[in-house]
């Protein structure tokens, strides 16, 4: 391998593994332990059964791609890794296929289940899913690729408003929670896009399974655990936004009950992709209780996890192994049959408490603030 080669593979595919080995293992354990062997050679049964259900394992993957994107974006955007800009000087043939292979190694994930469901799809004859798969994963890696590029040949880009923007600026005040929502699309889009999509999946997923068997309440509650540990990067990214871009807030004259009515109606917004697939595909063997109490246990995760946020000073990688422990300390609570009520009792109790307790404490350190 040529030493571009291995240094892209020590800069991007071994810090992107490193960096996500908490998401790796609680797919890992979730995919081993839940599932069984017949039981994923069925659902890659389903998922090639129709081109509709095959968009599942795509957006999937899709979401899997603009994870991968934002952190190349990340790393290129660090003060340590200037030195990749020297990339641009090797030849063009160079710089593409070590791109390429980089991106491959980034999407292996996401590719070898692709090969599964073409081997499924040609074991039952259906050589237009296997076409499509493949396009899919092709489509995706050029994607990856493409824009790995041009971030590295064309850093710092001037992002610019357009009039039709600035006319509604004027035209509108804009409500406080709407602050970071508007923040978060210019400035991760991507990370935004894929982490509702990631989401939206499990959630449709777990749904759809109520359709072919019967369960209680606690498969549903999983699924929520799930998508709302997604969401603990959009949370790292608001508390960011509230604490650093827009510190002016702990400077008003504001009482707690404002702030939280505030930041709660963020969390609210952020998470009205969650609602509405649950309150549009909520499966009707469960009592209509069980639909609020989802809800509710899906806000209140969302806010313990930002209250724990103020505790101390942690960036995403740090952020993972806690993330982690809280999926599956729920996971085997849920599975005891314990109540929604008391989980959402004490997520919401305990998010207050630490939010509360540790809000004019807390201080950014340098590296959180340079990265």
């Amino acid at each position: 391998m040529k030493p571009e080669g291995l240094v892209f593979r020590k800069v991007f595919v071994l810090a992107y593994y490193k960096q996500n080995a908490s998401f790796f293992l609680l797919v890992i354990g979730l995919a081993g332990g839940f599932m069984r062997s017949y039981d994923h050679i069925a659902l890659a049964e389903f998922f090639v059964s129709s081109y509709f259900l095959l968009l599942i394992p795509f957006a999937v993957w899709a979401t899997y791609t603009f994870k991968v994107m934002n952190f190349n974006a990340e790393t290129i955007a660090r003060n340590e890794n200037e030195f990749l800009y020297s990339y641009i000087l090797l030849p063009k043939t160079d710089q593409w296929i070590t791109l390429i292979v980089t991106v491959l190694n980034q999407l292996a994930p996401a590719t070898v289940y692709g090969i599964f469901l073409m081997a499924v799809a040609f074991k039952h004859g259906i050589m237009s899913t296997v076409v499509l798969v493949l396009i899919a994963l092709i489509s995706l890696t050029i994607l990856a690729s493409v824009t790995l590029y041009r971030a590295l040949h064309h850093p710092d880009q001037e992002r610019k408003v357009s009039a039709i923007k600035r006319f509604f600026d004027r035209l509108f005040s804009k409500p406080y929670p709407l602050f970071f929502i508007e923040w978060i699309v210019r400035r991760q889009p991507l990370m935004l896009i894929g982490t509702k999509v990631f989401s939206a999946a499990v959630l449709l997923g777990v749904m759809y399974l109520y359709t072919t068997d019967k369960y209680d309440y606690r498969l549903l509650a999983m699924g929520i655990i799930l998508a709302s540990a997604a969401n603990s990067t959009l949370l790292l990214e608001l508390h960011f936004f509230e604490n650093f871009h827009f510190s002016l807030m702990r400077q008003l004259p504001l009482s707690f009950s404002k702030r939280f009515s505030y930041t709660i109606t963020t969390v609210f917004l952020l998470t009205l992709t969650e609602i509405g697939l649950l309150i549009t595909y909520f499966p009707d063997s469960l009592p209509l209780v069980i639909l609020l109490q989802s809800i509710l246990f899906l806000i209140a995760i969302n806010i313990f996890i930002y209250g724990f946020l103020y505790w101390k000073n942690r960036n995403q990688e740090q952020l993972m192994p806690f993330i982690f422990g809280l999926i599956m300390s729920l996971i085997v609570l849920v599975l005891f049959k314990i109540p929604l009520t008391i989980f959402i009792v004490f997520h919401m109790v305990a998010g207050i408490y630490l939010w509360r307790k540790y809000y004019f404490r807390f201080e950014y350190t340098h590296d959180k603030i340079s990265s």
